[in-house]
């Protein structure tokens, strides 16, 4: 094991669905006009402070955005303890996210994916200040510098179209400042972990600003154990985030900035694989007492390093906004880890991906005072992902046999590539002064390439034997994605929408098993009806918003073997209704939070892979998955944050609450692995003194919740791994 010692039809929403939605808006209605304020009255301290969002490319209020936006700010995410990606979903309930092997994985009600591997996007996009992440495994990422993450949800078909058949989150990171000033912040928690962030931002005389953020932090003791060799698992060794930038204004007219970020991740958490419980397998096990323990011959480890540079310059010509974003990245990942999950050499498997990406946009936008909105741009795409290499180890009567011996390890060096462009436009119409028509259009076009050769070790024999080549390919693939969407203001505290949107993810290769033939673009036609209120004299803010999808051709995944293929199986059908608040209860006491209700099903499933677990391991067979439940979807999420905080001597002292609730999901088509129902409690007390010194005690998933990251149906059993469990400890922050 050498690389690891290495290390359209037409759809109508259901009638219930759009009456339940017409007679809420009503009552809004009604209860709003009875409410309304002046436009001339002066907002108190319990007001509710408008947000702004860039979900349709241009700086506008929230509420004023004909599409369900949820928006969390820097404050918001550092209160609540969100770290990194994959706690947002605490935050947002209509987004799960978890991760297999290194690869993040989020869905929005229900639509993500479920594939993992080189050169395969998801279906909910990643955006870090404009520049879509191409690469899984890149979405990993510490926040840090953070001014707001927005989670559009739905399909985005015209300006944020490439692959955001889902929905995206978009994290948008603080400006440079001209005025002097920063931040460091000092942590420690249990399993000795420490870390330490810094924000520093400066001017450079009249017209240029810069600034650096900086997060480190190393844990020195794991979660778990491998009870194998006794070493820790579950454990980061190192994370450390930095990233700089500096906005030059030469002109009044003109912003250019330009950004420079590095990220680098170490530990043995993305690999701590085990049996998943309630399954069984040939090899010998004991009972686990600590759900982050392992019992593994192949001691687990990750590696990501990864970067890129941005340059956005934006031009302001009066009657319109020109921008241009220029981006490259490029990553390297590396996961080690037991394919079996046990102490007995079966299934050693080392992933090493290397991912590089270019993009160009270039759009023009309407000023947002203009009746007449629009924008319209051009967008470039280009990305190469491949494996460095994929190595399958495979021990005792797991070897293929050949003429020439057993095969003992088996190294793939797939590499895919993508060219995509697109034009895109989109307008909006103002019919009257209340009514607004919302009309847009996008176009991508994508060729997709495949380039593959393997090695193989026999046994006790010659190593790096070139496998027979694998011919060249490539399929290009194309279409039209689109919004219709209608808004009518009631009243300065309620405006109601309806929508049509088409979302396409494109197909493509598997570079791992070079086999398989290209897997077609997934499709949905999403229709929504919703509305956005501020009411109680702008004490509350309710927005809430009922669906209808329409998904087809999903792309999901099968295990041939020691590999993974992809394939469109299915056809799906998801709505429900989704909701996000925020209650100014006094000027002390806010809350907010958000539901999700979900009913999916597959409708057209006939060739799904089931895993039917059986005493020593699993049986792999094709049944119809027609009727069952999506992957990773859950029928209730919900999430409540309360935010208390008093004025003292010394200051102000504060008190957050963030508790979570997911009703539990199936991990795969076939329904037979749960997660089941949990709870989740963050909590932070702060104390805020007059000097700018803030000191807090937290705690994280208090609850100590069990919840499956990675929980899947291998060749011969099925493995899980664990999100973090109870952690506390306090920070100490600075700010000057």
């Amino acid at each position: 094991m050498r690389a690891i010692q290495r290390c359209g039809n037409r759809i109508h929403v259901r009638l219930a669905m759009g009456c339940g939605m017409a007679a809420i808006c009503g009552t809004f209605c009604a209860h709003a006009q009875n409410l309304q304020l002046r436009e001339d009255q002066v907002a108190d301290s319990t007001d509710i402070p408008t947000i702004i969002v860039t979900a349709q490319r241009r700086n506008e209020n929230v509420q004023d955005v004909p599409i369900a936006v949820s928006a969390v700010t820097g404050q918001q995410l550092e209160m609540a303890g969100i770290t990194n990606t994959l706690d947002i979903g605490r935050a947002v309930p209509s987004l799960i996210v978890t991760q297999t092997a290194g690869y993040v994985l989020p869905r929005i009600r229900g639509v993500g994916n479920s594939v993992v591997g080189a050169g395969y996007e998801g279906g909910v996009a990643t955006y870090v200040d404009g520049v879509y992440l191409a690469a899984a495994p890149a979405g990993l990422l510490s926040l840090n510098n953070i001014e707001q993450i927005e989670v559009l949800k739905g399909p985005q078909g015209t300006l944020f179209g490439r692959n955001a058949t889902g929905g995206l989150v978009s994290i948008i990171t603080r400006d440079p400042s001209s005025m002097p000033g920063g931040s460091v912040e000092l942590s420690y928690g249990d399993y000795q972990t420490a870390s330490s962030d810094a924000y520093l931002t400066h001017g450079l005389g009249e017209m240029a600003a810069v600034d650096f953020a900086g997060h480190v932090s190393a844990q020195g003791q794991g979660y778990g154990t491998n009870r194998y060799n006794g070493r820790d698992v579950n454990r980061t060794d190192n994370d450390t985030s930095l990233r700089s930038s500096v906005i030059v204004r030469p002109t009044e007219n003109t912003k250019i900035r330009l950004t420079l970020d590095y990220e680098q991740n170490k530990g043995s958490v993305y690999g701590a694989v085990r049996l998943a419980p309630g399954t069984s397998t040939i090899f010998p096990q004991t009972p686990f007492q600590n759900a982050w323990d392992v019992d593994s011959d192949v001691q687990p480890f990750n590696q990501y390093k990864g970067g890129g540079v941005t340059a956005r310059i934006e031009q302001n010509l009066g009657f319109a906004q020109l921008t241009s974003i220029t981006a490259y990245r490029e990553s390297d990942n590396v996961v080690v880890f037991d394919g079996d999950g046990t102490a007995t050499p079966g299934v050693g498997l080392y992933e090493g991906q290397r991912d590089y990406q270019r993009s160009e946009e270039i759009n023009l936008a309407s000023t947002s005072s203009s009746r007449f909105k629009w924008v319209g741009g051009l967008y470039y795409f280009s990305a190469s992902s491949g494996y460095d290499p994929s190595q399958v180890t495979l021990s005792g009567f797991l070897q293929p046999q050949t003429p020439f011996g057993s095969i003992s390890v088996l190294d793939n060096y797939g590499i895919e590539r993508t060219q995509s462009v697109a034009g895109y436009g989109q307008a909006t119409a103002s019919l009257t002064d209340q009514t607004n028509l919302t009309l847009g259009l996008r176009y991508t076009s994508e060729k997709h390439s495949l380039d593959v050769f393997e090695t193989i070790d026999i046994a006790g024999g010659p190593s790096g034997l070139p496998m027979p080549p694998f011919p060249h390919e490539s399929k290009s693939f194309s279409d039209p994605t689109w919004r219709l969407s209608l808004d009518h203001r009631f009243s300065p505290e309620l405006m109601v929408y309806a929508s049509y949107n088409r979302g396409f993810k494109s197909g493509g290769f598997n570079p791992q098993v070079p086999t398989d033939p290209a897997y077609d673009p997934e499709k949905l036609d999403a229709y929504e009806i919703g509305f956005k209120s501020d009411v109680l004299s702008r004490r509350l803010r309710l927005n809430a918003a009922a669906f209808y999808y329409r998904y087809a051709d999903l792309q999901v995944a099968k295990f041939t073997g020691q590999l993974t293929s992809y394939y469109n199986g299915a056809a799906a059908r998801i709505y429900g209704l989704d909701t996000d608040f925020e209650a100014r209860a006094t000027a002390n006491l806010t809350f907010t939070g958000g539901l999700t209700l979900l009913h999916d099903r597959f409708t057209n499933f006939p060739d799904a892979i089931f895993a039917i677990q059986i005493p020593g391991g699993l049986d792999n067979e094709i049944r119809s998955a027609d009727g069952n439940r999506l992957p990773q979807t859950a029928d209730f999420t919900a999430t409540i944050n309360a935010d208390y905080h008093v004025p003292t001597n010394f200051g102000q002292a504060g008190l957050n609450l963030s508790y979570g609730y997911n009703s539990g999901y199936f991990s795969q088509p076939d329904n037979i692995l749960h997660q089941p129902s949990y709870s989740t409690l963050a909590a932070t007390l702060r104390a805020e003194f007059t000097n700018r010194v803030t000191i807090s005690l937290w705690g994280r998933n208090l609850t100590n919740a069990k919840i499956a990251q990675t929980l899947a149906a291998g060749s011969f059993n099925s493995i899980v791994s664990y999100a973090p469990p109870l952690t506390y400890g306090a920070t100490v922050s600075a700010s000057f």
